[in-house]
Formats: structure tokens, C-alpha cells, sequence
């Protein structure tokens, strides 16, 4: 018997959200105390008994740091851990690597990092409102030694400059250090990046805070512009994150979080599974900005367990921006619920995540149950229609994405009458009825029903006329009349509120044409028309250009007249040496080349129109080009030899499509009923079994000697044959 849904899931979406007891045993890992139970702590050991000036030099002396650093440590040590023992328990481990981090840090007196946070400030002013500084008397001059400095690391960074560096006393790294930085940030960011490099390479390492400030200033400013695709020697920007900002720096005290969830955007798994680990090893006070950056890499990486523990923080915290239900959460959990699964369990059959969401608290909202709503039609209908009654009776108003959910369901199942009561109840509300996705998905049902699956007895002009009102009613037909699809004596529908047409729409409504009419001379003029306008980059039409749907749609109406063979052979070469679109607002349009899908369109458009020289010589190209053949390329080559009555082409190509990993399927056999000797084809496949290690690995099929043709008829051929010459020379690799 099929398992069935849990009866429980729509009765945990009503229980109440329970509250998460903050005590120490609800906690993973980390102990937490009430605030107001115990008073800060001096700097002390973990028997509560301060830690005398002696002691703390030893401590820096087994950390193999500089004991001479002792005096300046202990007044800022005792202030941090006062701040930090309000919500954590700092113990002697920690202490001494906290002072650890501290005494190797170039900085060891609050008052550079103070001179420092004011010139960065400025400087992050100043570049983000496009003005000078102002109050430049923060401002740091570089000095005589600052300026010689300077010169070696604008001549030789990695040479003169580093070997300049090593040499050099620890007091004045410190001082150039904020200088060059500052200077480098403000007039030369990708050299601040080499600067970085070698400046971090000893032991005693700039301040902690002030690296992430001149990366969070890097990354806000020239992320998208070169620093993502950064590269030197084996440094790129992710290893440089995860090595400059690794976990083992990360101050135990008064951790820069900001720095943090840089580190946890811009690295690899591994290095945030990392980051994530040293949080609870150290039990370091988590912020709910954090944990939910956390949350959303462990979802990118597929991570539930991990982003629900991440999530698990925010109770934790008691924040009151920042409860299970606030709107940053629920995002989140929307993400999350993205990944949900269906799990069978004691012939019960549940989702995966979802109960432990609401077991944590969680109480969904309408997006949260959208996500709910989409997940349960995939799993089952019938669980879908209880959690579209429930949204109903407890008042969630559907918005587009309801819509759009239900739409696909009816679509994927052939309900016809549910997608026309679905349309009534959307054409009732404007700004659905507005929306450009819903009325794609709209658009797309009714072709599926009408175009796609066209009754034999259907009139196609009728059919094509309907479709075109559809779109009339809601997008702007100037587009489809520039592409001289729209017949003159068409009436256009009053409106002056429609919206611009979707490439979906613009797709649908030309693959609908070109199902409707079978005149080749249409479908040329339209293509030339097609390319004019995405070459100028109109806004609506060049966007179609990203994908291979509407090329693939073009070559499909171009293979039904033999005289379209050369159109098909010119598409490719167009798509093959296609740019890069610039659209009227200056966006980049990144133009498609052939798939494979393509390519099997191209080789079954010389099938269909028996042409077996042409369609070997585009699947020499494809082999040639490392094109990989799917099941449909299979079936199309089997299709043109079964065809053609060729038995061991046949029986061969059976046998390298199954090498390939792929097996006979319906579309096989439906071609091989083609074969007037069928007993022949089982024979040879039989034969080439026997003998499959002599059987070379490509063999060419040698084109049937046909009886010399006509002018017209040779004229023609050979400019077939000269067009597929081209395209061959044009597929050459470049040396």
C-alpha cells in the first residue's frame, strides 16, 4: 500500500509557534548565564582569581609571543572581557589565544585603531557620495619614508618592496602600514590587493580590523568591476578571503562581524563549514545578521542540517528585531523550503523540513506557505489542494506566486477547466492581471492546449487569430508588427496599459505562427527581420537572443521545404559567429551558440528532406567539435538510415547509441517500423557483436549513387553543398 501524508502537517501549521527556553542545556555546544545573575569579570584565570602582570607575560611567552607586550595587554584585555562576559563564558584556552592574537598584531595600543577608523571613514565617504574628503586633518600623511616606500611598491611589489619590508623593525611597519594602505585604497586598489599579499606574510600581521575594512572597502566598490575575477599567481579573491581572513585569526574578543560575514559570502564550503565550526568551538557571541548569513551558504551549498542549525541561533539571542518571525527570517526560510523533500517514514509520507521548521517555532507566513504550496503539488495533488484550502480559510491572500503554482499544476495535468477558473479569478484583480509572469503562464496554457496538441480538423489560421488576441488584451503588439508578423488587416484592441511582451510571450506567439502557416518565404522574411532588430538591440526582441529556443523554432519551420536547407545551414553560421548585444539601456546581451539540440535540428532537417550526404557531414561537425549526441540525436540518425533502407548503418548506429549509455525506447522503435526487412536489422546487430572489436569506432556512410539530375536540381544541390563547406571551414579550431 502507498504510504500516506502524515495527518499532522496541517495541524503543526496551526499549533502556536513555541518559544525556545534559554538555558544551558538548550544550547549546542555553547553555555549561556542570565545577564543580570553574575557581574563582569576582571581579566582572570579560570579560577577567578585575576591574572597578575607576571602571569600574563608568561601566558604571551608559551603563546610564542613578545612578553614585553604584557603592559599594553591587560587594560584592554580586562575591558574586552567585561563587554563579553555579559552573554559567554571567556575561558583560560580562549584567553590565552586572545592574547596570543593581540601581541602579534602590529597594533597594539587602542589609539591606531581609533587613527585608523577615522581616515577610513572618510575615505569610505568620500568614494561612496563621489565628493573629496573632508575633514582631512584625520588624514595621515605619507612622509619622506612613507613616499620611498611607496616607490619601491609601485616598482617591484613582490621584489624591492618585500625585501624592503622584512627588513624592517616592527614599530615601522606599523607606522607605513596605515599610511600606504589609506593611500592605496584612495588612488591604486588593485595594487593595495599585492600590497596586502606581502604585508601579511609575517608573523606580526596588521590589525584584524583594519584587513577587513580595506577588503569590505574593495569588495563594496569593485566587486562587480574586476576584483571577482581577480587573479595573481595562484591567489584568486575566494582563496585570498579564506586565507587572509581564516578562522584562526578571528579575535576571541570583540569579533568585527561585518569582517566575518564577508568571509562567509565570498568563500568556499569548506571554508565557511570552517568558519561555522570555530563560532561554536569558541563560543563566540553570534549576531542574528551572521547566523543568517550562515544559513543562506549552507543553503546555496544543499546543507539543511547546517542551515537549520545556523537558524537555531536566532531564539538563542533573544533579539527583538530579530525573532523566528520576523520578515529577514522568513526569507530565509523561504530559501530553505526550496530544498524541501518528501521522506517516507513508517508508512507515512512527510516533508523533511518543514516539521522541524515549525517544531523550531517557525510560523509560516503566505510566502513561506507559497513555497509549501509548490513543494506539495509536486509530492502529491490532493496534499496541494489541502494546503490551498488551508491558505483560504485562514484568510492568505493569493498573490502571483499562488497563482503561478496552481497554473503550472493545472497545466502539467491537462485541466483545462481549472486553468479557465483560474484565469476568471485572476482577470478580477488588476495587478495580476498586470503581471507579466502570470500572463506568460497564461499565454503558455493556452498554447499548449490549442498550438502544441492541435486537433487534424482545426482551422490553423483560426487558431493563430485567437492567440494573437490573447496577446493583444494584455502585451503591445508594436513589437510582433516590426517583425512583420501581424497580417495589415489585424485590428488592434484598444488599451493604453499593456505591458511590453516577455521573450516567452514574443516565443510563444512565434512558434505559434510558424505552426499555423507552412510558407517558407514568411519565415525568411520574419528571421531576416528578427536578426536586424536584436542586432539593434531592441529591448523586447534582442533578449531572445540569449537562448537557443526561438533559433531552434526558426530551423523547425525552415526543415519543412527542402528549399529551406540553406536558411537552416545560415542560422547556425549566424548563431556560430554571433556577438555580444548592447540594448538600448547599455545591458550586455550575451548571444547563444548552437546546442545540441540545435545541431540534431540541423541533421534531421537534411533527414527529413533526404539529404544523407548533408546530414553525415553534420554529424562528422558535431563528432568533429566534441558535440555530445543525446538520445534525440540518436533517434534522428537511426530515423534517416531506417528510412533509407540502409541495414548495417542502421544496426550500427543502434549499437554506438547504446555504447553511449543510451537504450531503444519508444522513438526507436517507431523508426525502425520503417524497415521493410526488419529479421535483416536483428542480424546485424547480432553480427556486429560478434565482431565489435574489428569494427572500426566512425564509420562514414557512402552516399547512393543517384542518376545524373537536372540543371535546377544539381545547381541547387551544390549550393547546399558549398553552404555546408562553409560552415565546416568556419568550425576549424583556431590555432
Amino acid at each position: 500500500m502507498e504510504p500516506r501524508f502524515s495527518s499532522g502537517l496541517l495541524q503543526g501549521l496551526n499549533s502556536k509557534p513555541k518559544k525556545i527556553p534559554i538555558n544551558s542545556r538548550t544550547t549546542r555546544g555553547r553555555r549561556l548565564r542570565n545577564p543580570s545573575s553574575r557581574k563582569p569579570p576582571s581579566l582572570r584565570s579560570s579560577s577567578n582569581r585575576p591574572l597578575s602582570l607576571k602571569q600574563v607575560e608568561r601566558v604571551l611567552h608559551e603563546q610564542g609571543a613578545n612578553p614585553s607586550m604584557a603592559g599594553r595587554l591587560v587594560g584592554p584585555m580586562k575591558t574586552a572581557v567585561e563587554t563579553e562576559a555579559q552573554n559567554r563564558l571567556i575561558t583560560e584556552e580562549q584567553m590565552k589565544t586572545a592574547m596570543a592574537i593581540r601581541a602579534n598584531s602590529l597594533y597594539s595600543r587602542p589609539l591606531a585603531l581609533v587613527q585608523w577608523k577615522a581616515m577610513y571613514k572618510e575615505v569610505y565617504k568620500a568614494k561612496h557620495y563621489q565628493r573629496e574628503i573632508e575633514n582631512k586633518r584625520v588624514m595621515m600623511a605619507l612622509g619622506k619614508e612613507g613616499e620611498a616606500l611607496l616607490a619601491k611598491l609601485q616598482e617591484d611589489c613582490h621584489g624591492k618592496f618585500r625585501n624592503k619590508w622584512r627588513r624592517m623593525s616592527w614599530q615601522e611597519k606599523g607606522f607605513a602600514w596605515q599610511r600606504l594602505a589609506i593611500w592605496l585604497m584612495q588612488n591604486d586598489p588593485k595594487l593595495l590587493m599585492e600590497f596586502l599579499i606581502v604585508t601579511i606574510e609575517d608573523q606580526r600581521r596588521p590589525n584584524f580590523t583594519m584587513l577587513i575594512d580595506c577588503l569590505l572597502y574593495l569588495d563594496r566598490f569593485h566587486y562587480a568591476d574586476w576584483l571577482q575575477n581577480w587573479r595573481y599567481g595562484t591567489w584568486t579573491y575566494q582563496s585570498f578571503i579564506e586565507s587572509v581572513l581564516h578562522p584562526d585569526y578571528w579575535p576571541i574578543l570583540s569579533l568585527p562581524h561585518k569582517g566575518i560575514r564577508l568571509y562567509i559570502r565570498r568563500a568556499g564550503s569548506e571554508a565557511v563549514l570552517l568558519g561555522f565550526e570555530t563560532v561554536q568551538k569558541r563560543n563566540i557571541t553570534m549576531r542574528p545578521e551572521t547566523a543568517l548569513c550562515f544559513m543562506w551558504r549552507f543553503i546555496e551549498f544543499k546543507d539543511v542540517d547546517r542551515a537549520l542549525q545556523a537558524l537555531e541561533f536566532i531564539p538563542k539571542l533573544e533579539t527583538p528585531d530579530f525573532d523566528l518571525n520576523s520578515e529577514g527570517v522568513n526569507r530565509h526560510c523561504c530559501k530553505l523550503l526550496t530544498l524541501d523533500t518528501v521522506e517516507d517514514n513508517a508508512g507515512e509520507r512527510n516533508f523533511k523540513i518543514l516539521p522541524r521548521l515549525l517544531e523550531m517555532g517557525v510560523k509560516p507566513d503566505r510566502d513561506m506557505l507559497n513555497v509549501v504550496l509548490s513543494n506539495a503539488f509536486k509530492a502529491d495533488h490532493q496534499l496541494g489542494g489541502d494546503i490551498l484550502h488551508f491558505m483560504k480559510s485562514h484568510n492568505y491572500k493569493l498573490d502571483s506566486y499562488s497563482y503561478l503554482t496552481l497554473l503550472n499544476d493545472a497545466v502539467t495535468r491537462g485541466d483545462r477547466a481549472r486553468i479557465e477558473a483560474f484565469v476568471r479569478e485572476i482577470t478580477a484583480q488588476e495587478d495580476l492581471r498586470k503581471n507579466p509572469w502570470i500572463a506568460s503562464k497564461i499565454f503558455h496554457s493556452h498554447y499548449i492546449f490549442t498550438v502544441k496538441h492541435m486537433d487534424g480538423d482545426a482551422d490553423p489560421s483560426g487558431i493563430f487569430y485567437s492567440m494573437l488576441d490573447i496577446y493583444n488584451n494584455v502585451h503591445d503588439i508594436i513589437p510582433l508588427r516590426e517583425l512583420t508578423v501581424v497580417p495589415p488587416r489585424y485590428v488592434t484592441r484598444p488599451g493604453g496599459d499593456k505591458i511590453p511582451p516577455s521573450p516567452v510571450a514574443l516565443y510563444l506567439i512565434l512558434a505559434t505562427y510558424f505552426r499555423c502557416q507552412n510558407r517558407l518565404v514568411n519565415v525568411q522574411r520574419i528571421y531576416g527581420r528578427f536578426r536586424e532588430l536584436a542586432a539593434e538591440g531592441h529591448p523586447s526582441i534582442a533578449p531572445l537572443v540569449e537562448t537557443d529556443h526561438i533559433y531552434n523554432e526558426f530551423l523547425i519551420a525552415f526543415r519543412n521545404s527542402p528549399r529551406g536547407l540553406r536558411s537552416c545551414v545560415q542560422l547556425v553560421e549566424d548563431m556560430l559567429h554571433s556577438s555580444n548585444i548592447i540594448d538600448q539601456n547599455g545591458k550586455a546581451i550575451i548571444a547563444a551558440k548552437p546546442t545540441v539540440r540545435t545541431w540534431t535540428l540541423l541533421m534531421s532537417a537534411f533527414i527529413y528532406n533526404r539529404q544523407p550526404t548533408g546530414a553525415n557531414k553534420i554529424r562528422e561537425m558535431m563528432n568533429k567539435h566534441h558535440v555530445k549526441f543525446n538520445d534525440v540525436t540518436w533517434n534522428h540518425i537511426i530515423n534517416g538510415y531506417a528510412n533509407a533502407q540502409k541495414i548495417p548503418e542502421t544496426a550500427r548506429a543502434i549499437q554506438e547509441m547504446e555504447n553511449a549509455g543510451f537504450s531503444i525506447d519508444p522513438y526507436t522503435m517507431k523508426s525502425l517500423r520503417y524497415l521493410r526487412d526488419p529479421e535483416r536489422l536483428w542480424v546485424a546487430i547480432e553480427e556486429l557483436d560478434e565482431s565489435a572489436s574489428k569494427i572500426p569506432q566512425a564509420v562514414v556512410t557512402p552516399t547512393d549513387s543517384e542518376s545524373p539530375a537536372a540543371g535546377k536540381k544539381q545547381q541547387y544541390e551544390q549550393l547546399i553543398e558549398d553552404g555546408l563547406e562553409k560552415l565546416g571551414t568556419k568550425l576549424k579550431p583556431k590555432l
